[in-house]
């Protein structure tokens, strides 16, 4: 385990737990906006189809965050469903732990953890998923084999994640160039959505189907994700040296004035993969 270990690795997901409160808060705000984007709810919902858990099976969500999955689970699996959620984040935990209770959910766990060493035995899951994991925390192999670890033969592993390029309007291509290069700056594995095929047969999976998706939007606030991704969070990007102060304020301006005469337009893709693990 130690020899395994010593290859993993992480971006700045692994260091949520160390950093002050106001960012943590601006990232749960983040993925919680994020989960709601109409393509990742649809890419979501259609995977945890092709995972068919039926009421009462177990399914694992791994690197679970703030548990923003839980109501589609249940909406898909039916609410006898056990769900179990592993991250390493304790304030992510907190935000899944309280959705589970004000859903009045009582066959949820979220455990604090690593998705590369699950606390789970082998073959305990009749199926596991992980969404936007293999771009923050790798290797993928690592991942993966705990995925199909804990899924019992037949059962099927599925991810979803999402290419971090955004083709955008904008008058100053120059700032667009450089936005788009920070996530290749930032992110463990940047193209982990492309790859997800080939991740899974490599993991020895079979039946391997991929899904993709195209989220677009020509308006900067609907859905919130985009101005939460796109303007919010760019006091992050700054607090980390990958944009100057005066950089983001032109980017935020630039958007801001195409959105308001009807000109802003921003997409980018979202792939899937399930895979059956062999009996």
């Amino acid at each position: 385990m130690a020899s395994a270990q010593a290859e993993w690795k992480a971006d700045f997901f692994g260091t949520v737990n160390q950093m002050p409160p106001e960012p943590v808060g601006l990232l749960i705000h983040v993925l919680e906006v994020m989960a709601s984007e109409p393509t990742f709810h649809r890419a979501r919902r259609e995977l945890l189809q092709d995972l068919g858990v039926s009421a009462g099976g177990r399914i694992l969500d791994g690197g679970c965050g703030t548990g923003v999955a839980l109501p589609d689970i249940l909406e898909v699996c039916g609410r006898s469903v056990q769900v179990y959620g592993v991250d390493p984040t304790d304030a992510f935990l907190d935000v899944a732990r309280k959705r589970a209770r004000d859903l009045g959910v009582v066959g949820a766990e979220y455990r604090n953890g690593d998705v590369r060493a699950l606390p789970y035995p082998d073959h305990h899951m009749d199926g596991a998923f992980c969404e936007k994991v293999l771009l923050h925390v790798g290797p993928p192999e690592a991942v993966l084999r705990e995925l199909v670890r804990v899924t019992r033969p037949g059962g099927r592993v599925g991810a979803i994640d999402w290419q971090p390029h955004f083709v955008l309007s904008c008058t100053r291509p120059d700032l667009e160039a450089k936005f788009n290069g920070l996530f290749r700056q930032a992110l463990y594995d940047y193209r982990a959505a492309p790859n997800l095929a080939r991740y899974f047969a490599q993991a020895g999976l079979q039946q391997v189907r991929t899904r993709t998706y195209l989220a677009h939007t020509d308006r900067l606030g609907d859905p919130p994700f985009w101005r939460a991704f796109l303007v919010e969070q760019l006091p992050l990007f700054v607090g980390a040296g990958l944009l100057q102060p005066e950089e983001a304020e032109a980017l935020a301006a630039d958007f801001h004035a195409l959105d308001a005469r009807g000109w802003f337009r921003a997409s980018f893709v979202v792939y899937t993969a399930v895979g059956t693990k062999p009996a």
